[in-house]
């Protein structure tokens, strides 16, 4: 039998976080106290009229008996349940109101430094240097070098592992225990590994498996080897984002300049408690006149979020940091920076997304797409997509936390903030109706569905991006011409305005040779294009930030574009017809 360790390189770290424990009511327990607030009934009875096992119904009455909802009463026939006068008053709420408990907890975690991946300590408990210098002196060991990751969590990600179901995240103290580093010791038995969790990558599984490989026939001690594992750090354009079932129409497409001039101004016009822009550029003048509807909102209570994520510093343009910094000083003298809130930082992002909620319903609206928000004079085409669901609403605020962290990765107050209504937002119940398969799309992975539109098309291709530039070759036009030369794709891309990575010459050069290989590549003049599309057949579209024809981002920097491919009936097909009518008057 063949044993080796391999010691994975970990930071350890330690948090403080303020959270609700309390597992929410399921229907079943609501159905047995409509059941008794129409007549009490025993544990016998309400176990036969439900066909369910006994055992079930008294694990309900016994947690609404503790919610003081349901009372006893000894009877000549038996013990009786029946409902309380509170539990008459809540039973007939669309769904009972949740009993949770507030309270702290310091909790402990690992990240592994091969793939950058956080895991509670009891999945992968980390040990100091020494101790697992001494196994190797009697044990095969192989050390893993640690790859250059940031010594930083993403708040997604330490939720997601470190709260349980039932447990309501609500904010996190700023301050901590500094990340130390550690090891964890995995065991290869035969060429199989065992101590890994199930949610560990594949990529650290297989490094493990390599780097085990390399083990001596016996132990070495000091002499133990050491491997590099050979994985690339951050999101991968080799993996897809898993796609969900969330609600969707295609009147959730928003198309065209003036119509996301009025989403925003509706927003504004019509949110009670939060509204949150992502703009990758800040123009004052268009701050300017949003600042009446941004002041009135915050008049009305409703707190406002500004992030911003890149800085266009051109001669004769007023960059994105000195607009919003202007734009400070005005909600300052106003009187409103406690509810409007501008940040003084660069998220390094090129998404596009806004946050707001309904007041008629209480339910939060995420608008992901190509529309600068608050630099759009909202006269050039746009295309992004609405959601209400809260399976994709919550993952993008979630983004959005993320990137309130900014470049050094230090969660802060609107950090904890974002945070807790991502996970408030995930608890509500998804409306019923038209449903499509979403997957939110991040950076590099946005390459993964320019393969797949290639190999899975049937018909057509069709590309919307603001800039043409040296990308166009190998994100477009090199996997686009394998499916035009094999199943005679019709492929069609369209663009506004050259990047400063081409000239003329070059773009014509591009153009030519696109169209030699079947490609179709034209410029758009009017409307002013700037909506970035990725669509096949008719109903398959990715809308996102990316300029699908300049750029194509690498894995270091996750967020720096975040779109949305919706798989629904017509939705493509919905896209390019308004490009098109759109093109024509």
């Amino acid at each position: 039998m063949s044993v080796v360790r391999v010691a994975v390189p970990v930071f350890k770290g330690k948090r403080k976080f303020f959270l609700e424990k309390g597992r929410p009511w399921s229907v079943v327990e609501q159905v047995f106290l409509v059941a008794l607030v129409a007549k009490p009934a025993t544990v016998d009875e309400l176990a036969r009229d439900a066909n369910v096992p006994r055992r079930l119904v008294l694990e309900a009455l016994i947690r609404l008996m503790r919610a003081s909802w349901v009372e006893l009463h000894q009877e000549a026939h038996g013990l009786v349940f029946s409902a309380s006068a509170s539990g008459a008053a809540v039973a007939e709420n669309e769904e009972l109101p949740k009993i949770a408990k507030s309270m702290s907890r310091w909790m402990n975690f690992v990240v592994d430094r091969v793939t950058g991946t956080l895991y509670r300590t009891r999945e992968l408990q980390p040990f100091e240097r020494h101790v697992v210098e001494r196994r190797a002196e009697r044990e095969r060991l192989v050390w893993l070098n640690a790859n250059e990751i940031p010594g930083r969590t993403d708040p997604s990600s330490m939720l997601s592992a470190l709260f349980s179901d039932d447990e309501r995240f609500l904010s996190m103290e700023q301050s901590g225990e500094r990340l130390v580093e550690r090891f964890a010791v995995v065991t290869v038995r035969n060429g199989q590994v065992e101590d890994l969790p199930p949610r560990a990558p594949k990529a650290l599984t297989q490094a493990v498996i390599n780097a085990a490989a390399k083990a001596t026939t016996e132990p070495s001690g000091e002499k133990s080897p050491r491997v590099k594992a050979q994985v690339s750090i951050g999101v991968s354009d080799a993996v897809s984002p898993s796609c969900i079932k969330a609600t969707f129409r295609v009147s959730d497409l928003i198309l065209g300049g003036n119509s996301h001039k009025q989403l925003i101004v509706d927003a504004l016009r019509k949110a009670r408690q939060r509204v949150i822009v992502h703009s990758t550029f800040v123009a004052y003048d268009r701050l300017t006149e949003l600042r009446p509807l941004i002041f009135d909102a915050a008049k009305r209570g409703v707190v406002i979020d500004i992030l911003w994520g890149e800085n266009e510093d051109k001669d004769g343009v007023v960059s994105s940091r000195t607009a919003t910094s202007i734009f400070r000083q005005d909600v300052e003298r106003a009187g409103l920076s406690d509810v409007v809130r501008v940040q003084a930082f660069s998220t390094r992002s090129h998404a596009k997304l806004l946050v707001y909620d309904e007041p008629r319903t209480g339910d939060f609206f995420a608008v992901v797409g190509s529309c600068n928000w608050l630099a759009s004079p909202f006269v050039a085409y746009e295309a992004s997509a609405r959601f209400s669901d809260p399976r994709v609403v919550a993952p993008l605020i979630q983004q959005l936390a993320d990137l309130s962290c900014g470049p050094s990765g230090v969660w802060n107050s609107l950090t904890n903030e974002l945070a807790s209504l991502a996970d408030m937002v995930r608890r509500r119940r998804p409306a019923q109706g038209l449903s499509a398969n979403v997957a939110i799309v991040l950076g590099a992975q946005h390459g993964h569905f320019v393969r797949h539109a290639r190999d899975s098309a049937s018909r057509r291709l069709f590309v919307t991006s603001h800039r043409m530039g040296a990308a166009t070759r190998p994100a477009i036009v090199v996997p686009a011409a394998a499916a035009v030369r094999d199943r005679g794709l019709d492929v069609t891309a369209y663009y506004g305005t050259q990047s400063g990575t081409v000239t003329s010459s070059q773009a014509a050069t591009i153009t030519r040779e696109s169209a030699e290989a079947g490609i179709q590549i034209n410029v758009v003049v009017e409307p002013k294009l700037h909506a970035k599309v990725l669509a096949w057949d008719d109903d398959n579209a990715l809308i996102t930030s990316q300029n699908w024809l300049s750029a194509d981002p690498d894995g270091s920097n996750p967020r720096s574009e975040i779109g949305v491919f919706i798989q629904g009936h017509g939705v493509a097909k919905h896209i390019i017809e308004h490009f098109e009518v759109s093109r024509r008057y």
